[in-house]
């Protein structure tokens, strides 16, 4: 009877100890990444003109740009969270739920294109857009979008409002 519970409980201890370290590793990145990227932009009261519908689909996260491991995990950019995605003249609005909205302004997005993996999440390349846009650090923001269409729509929408080809 004894010969059960030793390992059992060892596994136990292990399994509990792997945990901690785990959740104190996403501390940490959470500090670490929370004073690279800085303050997040406040988008302004008056949003413009929508240049595109709200789009459904996921915020991926946001990776420090063109290292599609290396999540942010502060200021709230570490969480997938299903919304939508919209254009508008002053820039990008991701409304997401569970978590604060995010608003990329249009005169720091650099890039705008579609990719096969950001945050460590692989998915399909016809649906995964990926904006490079400037923090204290550039930075790359996936959205996986429900339809390919939508996909193409909003890249070609931020190539035109940017005046930068899509990637």
């Amino acid at each position: 009877m004894i010969d059960f519970w030793v390992p059992t409980t060892a596994l136990v201890v292990l399994t509990v100890l792997i945990l901690l370290a785990m959740r104190r590793g996403w501390r940490r990145r959470k500090e670490r990444t929370a004073g690279v990227v800085g303050e997040l932009p406040v988008p302004p009261a008056e949003l413009g003109q929508q240049r595109t519908p709200a789009l459904e689909g996921v915020y991926v996260g946001t990776t420090l740009a063109r290292e599609w491991l290396e999540r942010v995990a502060g200021r709230g950019l570490g969480e997938r969270a299903r919304g939508t995605a919209q254009l508008f003249d002053a820039g990008l609005v991701l409304v997401r739920q569970g978590t604060t909205d995010l608003y990329i302004p249009l005169d720091r997005i650099d890039a705008v294109r579609f990719d096969r993996g950001v945050a460590g999440k692989i998915g399909d390349p016809e649906r995964l857009v990926v904006v490079t846009w400037l923090l204290e650090v550039p930075v790359d923001t996936g959205i996986l979008l429900r339809h390919p269409e939508q996909a193409r729509d909003l890249v070609a929408a931020i190539a035109a409002a940017t005046g930068k080809e899509a990637g």
